[in-house]
């Protein structure tokens, strides 16, 4: 009885572990099965993307919890154009997502901590399992009505106007000027 307890608190501790270093990487092992928390419950924000063809107002749900950004838009079957998720991340991290349980298909932005966009994934397929990684560490992810970023002309490059990442802009430039002074302090 004393070895099945040592083995099922290192099984636990284990397990633990591996969620931690999971979710530092913005993965979750655990999803909301029962728990969905009804979309109007969730903080709506404006947001105006900047592209080359102009400005385009969106309103967007946001998910800046773990649980609301391990919910998403999930069992959502249908979005007004003019609507969407932002995912927002206290830190810049490299989430791992996908589409299990979206009812449809989905464009990702991916926004640098200064409200570029990154990557743009395109009609990314309902209810897929691939992993939609970008390569830089972000601070935020929109989810748009599938085609959204094909119709608007929204690329890489393009620019989110949105409170967060201004703030974190700041955060980002006021921590450089700390360093670049401390730096010259010392020489």
């Amino acid at each position: 009885m004393k070895t099945f307890i040592v083995h099922s608190l290192r099984y636990c501790m284990l397990l633990l572990l591996l969620s931690l270093s999971l979710a530092a990487c913005g993965v979750s092992l655990i999803a909301p099965c029962d728990s969905v928390e009804p979309l109007d419950q969730f903080p709506l924000e404006s947001v105006v993307i900047k592209a080359p063809g102009g400005n385009y107002p969106f309103t967007l749900w946001v998910a800046h919890t773990a649980a609301r950004r391990s919910q998403g838009l999930m069992h959502v079957r249908r979005l007004e154009a003019d609507r969407g998720m932002l995912f927002l991340f206290d830190q810049p991290t490299r989430p791992a997502m996908w589409m299990k349980n979206m009812a449809i298909p989905l464009d990702l932005l991916f926004i640098s901590v200064d409200g570029k966009i990154l990557h743009v994934a395109r009609n990314v397929t309902a209810n897929s399992q691939q992993i939609i990684q970008p390569d830089d560490a972000i601070t935020g992810v929109i989810e748009l009505p599938g085609g959204t970023a094909t119709r608007l002309n929204l690329e890489t490059g393009g620019e989110i106007r949105h409170a967060h990442f201004v703030r974190k802009a700041r955060e980002t430039l006021s921590s450089s000027t700390n360093k670049l002074r401390y730096q010259l302090a010392r020489n």
